[in-house]
């Protein structure tokens, strides 16, 4: 091959089909019916919208957590800059792929790999990398309201009222989930 046919080759890139998968959810992962009384792992996933919504969102956490089980939060700040207000642990735009434009941090990557019991999306509109960490996610069971383009990344959907907020959704899934007191189970 000549010199020439090197440098072109390391050069231009190689041409992929307009049909090839970048992101393949992971299929090994039994998706299944959990509720309060069998989880323990809860995850929560939602995006920062005002200081408000980060509050109902920190003492939900707190509730849960006073309730025996083990919760994390991450949320997703629509914002370049970074917000010194928010004070759970989230991701924002430099976290994202620059071409994708999926999630793409350390962050992101292990609440997708960590496997929770419950991944409750309070979120009430589809923002893509919500829905891709949802997607990817390695947990149990994925909750969230029903909305027509979020279906493909929940396994339970909570029936969505016109003009909900986080505040109802929140007590949506804690009636239907039946949230009470974590009860060890006998090994």
């Amino acid at each position: 091959m000549s010199l020439f046919k090197k440098i072109q080759e390391k050069i231009i890139p190689v041409s992929t089909s307009e049909s090839a998968v970048i992101v393949s959810t992971p299929s090994n992962i039994k998706h299944e019916f959990v509720n309060f009384q069998s989880a323990y792992r809860i995850g929560i996933l939602s995006n920062y919208t005002d200081s408000f919504s980060q509050e109902i969102i920190s003492n939900y956490k707190k509730q849960i957590e006073k309730f025996g089980y083990e919760c994390e939060v991450l949320l997703f700040v629509d914002k370049k800059e970074k917000d010194h207000n928010v004070f759970l642990q989230y991701y924002n735009w430099e976290d994202l792929d620059r071409k994708a434009m999926l999630p793409y941090s350390p962050k992101t990557d292990r609440f997708i790999f960590k496997k929770y019991d419950l991944l409750l999306n309070l979120y009430l509109q589809p923002i893509p990398s919500l829905l891709h960490i949802s997607k990817m996610s390695h947990a149990k069971c994925r909750v969230g309201p029903y909305i027509e383009s979020m279906k493909d990344c929940l396994d339970l959907l909570i029936p969505k009222k016109e003009g909900e907020d986080i505040e109802q959704l929140i007590k949506d899934i804690n009636e239907i989930l039946i949230l009470k007191k974590y009860e060890r189970k006998d090994v």
